[in-house]
């Protein structure tokens, strides 16, 4: 029962955003940034969407080169963008880079969502999908208490070869796959601090149990022009030359 203690939290979160304010949350935000600032100090271009975590997208963005950047969210968040994730209102291949963090878990249209973020990218454009790892000790915990639905132990985790056969259907490229996050999911710092030798060696002999799964994508160009196979052959003419009615009775025709 006090083992049962540590893993339950008295406060309830409305959202992922306001549960990333909290003391673990904090924690394992900061060593997603601490990853992906790298990651983004590389990215160029002008205009970037964020969709998941709109609160927090400053601050994990801050190291993006891309020039304009917007986070999309519901009409109670304040974003730049209001508007369905599946229906973004966004031209076609008008955006840089597209973070979804944490919101492929919990929607009930996750293919409709890519295939958006597919349309609005450029070519050659960058897709970062952050969210909750299955198998860990934080999918674990989701196994035992999604029934709660209580964040961030609601909605569904997704592996990352699942994500990863969705992404190649759609044309795009795995570039890189990190994990992030060994701390066991406990709320009390004093267990958290006695279990520092399990988070490292999660870490060292089982780094597949990253609390994150965090998939770098980036869009393939299709070929402008269909590529003919040598096997293929064309007949330009069919059927023999007709002779011109011009010139008829020359000493070719006899």
């Amino acid at each position: 029962m006090r083992i049962f203690r540590h893993f339950c939290s008295k406060k309830h979160y409305q959202n992922i955003d306001d549960w990333y304010r909290a003391p673990l949350g904090q924690h394992l935000f900061d060593d997603l940034k601490a990853l992906l600032d790298p990651v983004l100090a590389t990215t160029f271009g002008y205009h970037s969407l964020q969709i998941g975590c709109s609160s927090h997208a400053n601050r994990l963005l801050d190291c993006c080169r891309v020039k304009r950047q917007f986070s999309l969210g519901c009409e109670k968040e304040k974003v730049d963008l209001q508007a369905y994730p599946s229906l973004l209102p966004v031209a076609n291949d008008s955006v840089d880079l597209v973070v979804l963090m944490h919101h492929l878990s919990n929607t009930t249209e996750p293919h409709a969502i890519l295939r958006e973020v597919s349309r609005v990218l450029i070519p050659e454009g960058k897709l970062v999908i952050i969210d909750f790892n299955p198998l860990s000790l934080w999918g674990v915990r989701h196994f035992l208490q999604s029934w709660l639905e209580r964040v961030p132990w609601s909605g569904h985790y997704y592996t990352a070869r699942r994500l990863s056969d969705w992404m190649q259907l759609l044309g795009f490229d795995q570039q890189k796959h990190y994990r992030v996050g060994y701390m066991p999911p406990i709320y009390r710092e004093s267990p958290t601090r006695r279990l520092s030798w399990l988070e490292k060696g999660l870490k060292n002999w089982f780094s597949f149990s990253g609390a994150l799964n965090v998939l770098v994508f980036d869009k393939n160009i299709a070929p402008m022009t269909p590529v003919r196979h040598r096997w293929v052959t064309r007949k330009l003419l069919a059927g023999k030359i007709a002779r011109p009615s011009v010139g008829h009775g020359m000493k070719y025709d006899k």
